[in-house]
């Protein structure tokens, strides 16, 4: 989900686009700089996007945090160092 150069954008997408389908909207109506629970997500949807989180990326992310005042870019900055360690681990593999 990240470029060898550690670029976070494909995750970013895919994160959006994400939110955006459980939430019912347009990718370009979830701002990357507006807190998550500011969206309308309510806790079923983020319990949806949590588990899709975990189940494709491996990372296990609390629904607090979807529910608090984390926006897009603070979540995708994790999931992007969670990606790039799962790509090493995998290519080890």
């Amino acid at each position: 989900m990240t470029s060898a150069h550690g670029d976070t954008e494909p995750v970013t997408d895919w994160f959006r686009l994400l939110i955006a389908e459980l939430l019912g909207a347009d990718e370009e109506e979830i701002p990357l700089d507006r807190p998550l629970g500011e969206l309308g997500m309510d806790s079923l949807t983020a319990a949806e996007l949590s588990a899709t989180v975990e189940e494709r990326v491996g990372a296990l992310i609390s629904l607090e945090r979807f529910l608090g005042d984390e926006t897009v870019e603070q979540v995708v900055a994790e999931l992007g160092s969670h990606t790039a360690v799962a790509t090493t681990e995998e290519a080890g593999a």
